[in-house]
């Protein structure tokens, strides 16, 4: 990692990108505060909970999914905070977490403070995302090799895609080849989900996390997807592709709680928790199908595969949010805590 030293002090930029993200949360919760849409003193509460906590629980997730590394590296290396590894969605957990110990606390729902905390989330991600270049991070596909005709990735050939070779369309590798910059559409993504829910007016506590969950686990799903770095694994596995099914079974779940029995029907759990896994085991069978393992499939060139998963990634997220809507609108007093 790039590392700035003043005097005895080793500062990292990437980290000091996430705390410049984390500080523009903060303070957008205080706008929020001073609305009046929490308690007075909500948002110093939380921050004191939900740092040290998201970095814990960020930790513990990347020690969960890299168990054997530890092992291997001895326990000293679990508490080496400042040598990076840490895991998003474990961080969303230690929020999730702070966020019910300060509701408890200035005795609000938790669904407000999540509320608060998850409008300028994306804001933090994509900070998040755009300084991952400077830990090497972000790329995808060789940019060459994509459009050369004999590789067969796409149905586009194009003799010359120097002009991708430049930051932040093209990013190089270790080797110095020109990949895709899969870390700037995810940054795209995290404002896009930024500007949605600041424009997005909601009626209960709890509606907009929902929100942020699904758009940020479909995007999620098939961006990872694209990306050959050195991302989360757990066997073969992308953490964050996987973890697109429990969080969409959890938002499913807690959005038809919400919803009043009397308004409930049996086609709002069909809809939703079939397209989940519908969406889910398409964009497993196009993983496969990348990776031509699949016989049938062969004839599919990679563009077409990931175009498959976006259809599917948006079929998911449709499901879900007609769901969070109709949470959203159901005319009950939420459940305390909720």
């Amino acid at each position: 990692m790039q590392t700035i030293q003043l005097g005895p002090v080793t500062l990292y930029p990437y980290g000091l990108c996430l705390a410049v993200g984390a500080a523009v949360c903060l303070l957008w919760m205080l706008k929020t505060e001073k609305k009046g849409a929490l308690p007075f003193g909500t948002v110093s509460r939380f921050a004191v909970w939900a740092i040290p906590l998201a970095v814990l629980f960020g930790r513990l997730g990347h020690f969960l999914v890299c168990l054997n590394w530890y092992l291997a590296k001895g326990p000293a290396a679990v508490f080496d905070f400042t040598a990076g590894g840490y895991m998003l969605y474990g961080a969303m957990a230690g929020v999730a977490l702070a966020a019910w110990i300060t509701a408890k606390r200035s005795r609000c729902a938790a669904g407000a403070v999540l509320d608060a905390a998850a409008v300028p989330a994306g804001l933090m991600v994509f900070a998040a995302r755009m300084a991952e270049p400077l830990v090497g991070l972000g790329y995808g596909h060789n940019i060459e090799e994509w459009f050369d005709p004999w590789m067969q990735k796409t149905f586009i050939s194009w003799e010359d895609p120097s002009p991708l070779y430049r930051f932040p369309f093209g990013l190089q590798d270790y080797y110095e080849d020109w990949n895709f910059g899969i870390f700037f559409l995810e940054a795209l993504a995290a404002l896009v989900i930024f500007i949605l829910l600041v424009t997005r007016k909601t009626r209960r506590p709890g509606t907009k996390t929902l929100f942020f969950l699904v758009l940020y686990a479909g995007t999620q799903a098939v961006l990872e997807s694209m990306r050959y770095d050195a991302v989360l694994r757990w066997g073969f596995v992308k953490v964050n592709q996987l973890m697109t099914l429990p969080v969409f079974l959890l938002v499913v779940t807690v959005s038809l709680r919400r919803i009043p029995c009397s308004l409930r029907t049996a086609w709002d759990a069909v809809l939703s928790y079939g397209g989940t896994l519908l969406g889910c085991g398409i964009i497993m069978a196009m993983e496969f199908a990348l990776e031509q393992k699949i016989n049938f499939l062969t004839w599919m060139r990679m563009d077409l595969c990931y175009l498959v998963m976006i259809l599917a990634a948006v079929g998911m997220v449709f499901c879900a949010v007609r769901l969070i809507r109709k949470s959203d609108r159901a005319d009950i007093c939420p459940p305390k805590g909720i």
